[in-house]
């Protein structure tokens, strides 16, 4: 398995590969995955700040986790809305930089690891292209940041030897300049992808992220797909939020499928305590 990267492309933060590393890493199977952050590869202890309606006559403040906030934001508007109707005070511990290390820091401490985490290790232990498509609005390299403290401080040495040798001779650093991240709440996404405002409606932005990855993915791999040791293309969704697994399914289904026919898109639901590693769906060539 490994990360898809074509000669003398620049990606993300214009890390250039040498002719030597391209020949290697293009032996790697072409796999793919994109995960979500917050409840999915880390428990983060981020609070959101919502009024809570008392018999519909006050409004109380109350903090609630990702998870919490997963089950009531349906109810948003009725029994509960944004904290002094402001969004952006709902969110604010969602934005800052640091904010976002604390908490990864902390997440790590106490070992509150999601669903998704050992898939996401083994993603990058192989060396595997990835991207992290969130709701938050943190900027993209406090992403990137959080996960080389992951690596540096949750991964055994052997572990951490065993990526390295994957890589061959692509430094941990530039793997991780190589990936995508995409807090779809930023005002970088915005800027990014052309929005008018980076409050974009979180299953809206997920789609415009994973399509854009989807692409990315395959224009790296185009120019070797005749080779021999070509095996295909797998690309895997995982996310513990329903409506954003079925955003992202309609999509494939609807879209990106008969864009891309030979892909094999996989979707996990990782919303069910009882079942985190349900897959929902395969759609195979």
């Amino acid at each position: 398995m490994g990360f898809f990267i074509s000669k003398n492309i620049y990606i993300n933060m214009k890390v250039k590969l040498t002719e030597s590393q391209y020949k290697l890493l293009k032996e790697f199977q072409k796999r793919a995955y994109s995960f979500d952050w917050d409840d999915n590869i880390l428990m983060m202890p981020t609070r959101i700040h919502l009024d809570y309606s008392v018999n519909g006559l006050t409004w109380v403040p109350v903090s609630v986790s990702t998870e919490q906030f997963r089950s009531v934001r349906h109810k948003l508007g009725s029994e509960f809305r944004y904290l002094n109707d402001d969004i952006s005070q709902s969110f604010k511990d969602f934005k800052d930089y640091d904010a976002f290390l604390r908490d990864v820091e902390e997440a790590i401490s106490y070992r509150r690891f999601g669903p998704s985490f050992n898939k996401f290790k083994e993603a990058l232990i192989s060396g595997s292209d990835f991207s992290i498509i969130t709701a938050r609005s943190n900027p993209p390299r406090a992403i990137k940041d959080g996960i080389k403290y992951i690596i540096n401080n949750s991964f055994k040495y052997d572990e951490q030897k065993e990526m390295e040798n994957n890589l061959k001779g692509v430094t941990i650093d530039e793997y991780l300049n190589l990936q995508d991240y995409h807090p779809v709440s930023s005002k970088e996404f915005a800027n990014k992808f052309g929005l008018e405002t980076s409050g974009t409606n979180p299953e809206e932005g997920k789609k415009i992220a994973f399509e854009d990855f989807v692409d990315r993915v395959v224009d790296t791999v185009s120019s070797y797909q005749d080779n021999d040791e070509f095996e295909g293309i797998s690309i895997g969704f995982s996310d513990d939020d329903i409506s954003n697994v079925e955003v992202v399914e309609k999509l494939i289904e609807e879209k990106l499928k008969q864009k891309y026919p030979d892909i094999n898109f996989l979707v996990y639901d990782t919303s069910d305590p009882d079942n985190p590693k349900k897959k929902r769906m395969i759609i195979k060539k």
